[in-house]
């Protein structure tokens, strides 16, 4: 599956999870299930699901020594709330409320789709399913003749402004399928197709770049290593709100993982804590690139452009030190792949990852990386196409690489 395709499936983390195990099925790996014992062989590619949201992928080589990448598989949307509908002028609104920080009037008058999970009764059994609608939807923008400082001034009201024309039903669910629906976790989602910007097509433009490049990416690296040590693929849900869940970072559910990874192997807390303590992990995130209109929100000395490879970011609110930077930029160089230094501006608001969050836990070296984009969180955010191809590279020479900690350092093999 390439780029492009996974980008426009992936509606939700939902569709994102739902073919990214599509691809380790492909390659071989086998699916597992946290509340089993597990028996593992080493060389063999397994992964595990958790809540249908969060991907975990891993493969051991000879060396008891954790080498993890993480990512997130939410993007910021609107969170449809309930079943019921909203009546107006030109027929039903779909009720809906912000999930993450997303720019809101790049959903305007954009196609968009209805998207998530259904929780349906079968026989005593509720189970779920993954659905897209086959329909699109549209939020439509108030006229600039109604609206004279529109382009001066835009305020928008979700609960007023955000409400999508859904046109002639009596609920939401019954446009979704036929099963007796319980409940569901459904959001509203750019339907904008992939697509190559720029006379070269220099640039990939789509919704969800921010975090599904990172997942894609990720995904390929593993499904192409050979590790020394053990690669782990990490794809958490709920980084857009936090990381609180129980399928987000910031639960147990990676130690969890890694533990049951230790068990299967035979080995015990000791062998863990080897584990972790000679462990790197990645945590890959896209970084804001340059923006040619606003330059200024940049730092001045330190800036990261599209097309120009990957990036390092440097921050309180990320993990990477001096130490772990190292490590990457000299992986990179062995690899013959691009670098680029992210920091932010000082009088700008900077985000935060996961990294911070894992490392803390786990007790290990860190660093955040990206993929540079423009316009993020937007409807349609905007890359470098050849960057990808870079991420996937450099995640590859990640994950089979082996890493031990000295005592003024780490080595790499």
């Amino acid at each position: 599956m390439d780029v492009k395709e996974f980008l426009n499936k992936s509606y939700t983390a939902y569709h994102a999870v739902q073919y990214g195990a599509e691809m380790l099925e492909k390659a071989g790996f086998k699916k597992l299930d946290m509340k089993d014992v597990w028996r593992l062989e080493k060389n063999v590619g397994y992964y595990v699901i958790e809540n249908g949201t969060s991907l975990f992928a891993f493969k051991a080589g000879e060396n008891h020594v954790f080498n993890v990448v993480e990512s997130h598989t939410d993007s910021p949307s609107l969170k449809v709330k309930g079943n019921k509908l909203i009546d107006s002028a030109e027929g039903k609104r779909l009720n809906v409320e912000k999930y993450g920080g997303l720019l809101l009037y790049s959903f305007l008058d954009a196609p968009l789709k209805v998207a998530g999970r259904l929780a349906y009764s079968d026989g005593g059994e509720v189970k779920t399913e993954v659905v897209e609608s086959k329909y699109t939807v549209v939020i439509p923008s108030l006229a600039i003749h109604h609206n004279p400082d529109a382009n001066t001034k835009l305020a928008l009201s979700v609960q007023k402004d955000m409400l999508p024309l859904f046109g002639d039903a009596k609920d939401v669910y019954s446009t979704l399928t036929d099963k007796d629906v319980i409940d569901a976790d459904l959001f509203v989602v750019p339907a904008t197709s992939a697509f190559s910007g720029g006379v070269g097509d220099e640039f990939l433009c789509a919704p969800r770049l921010d975090n599904l490049l990172s997942v894609y990416s990720s995904l390929n690296a593993i499904i192409n290593s050979t590790p020394k040590d053990i690669a782990v693929c990490c794809c958490f849900d709920n980084e857009e709100v936090g990381s609180e869940t129980k399928q987000g970072a910031a639960s147990n559910v990676l130690s969890t993982l890694l533990r049951k990874i230790n068990r299967a192997f035979m080995k015990n807390d000791d062998d863990f804590t080897f584990a972790t303590e000679n462990g790197v992990l990645l945590s890959s995130d896209n970084a804001h690139a340059v923006h040619p209109s606003f330059p200024e929100k940049s730092d001045p000395s330190e800036k990261v452009y599209l097309n120009k490879g990957v990036v390092i970011k440097h921050h309180v609110n990320y993990s990477t030190d001096a130490l772990s930077s190292a490590v990457v930029k000299t992986l990179l160089k062995n690899e013959n792949i691009e670098v680029q230094d992210y920091y932010n501006n000082s009088d700008v608001r900077c985000g935060s990852t996961i990294g911070l969050v894992t490392s803390a836990d786990l007790n290990m070296n860190a660093c955040d990386v990206g993929i540079a984009q423009l316009a993020m969180h937007s409807g349609v955010e905007t890359a470098g196409a050849s960057d990808v191809e870079k991420m996937q590279k450099f995640m590859t020479a990640f994950m089979n690489a082996a890493f031990s900690k000295t005592e003024n350092g780490v080595k790499i093999n």
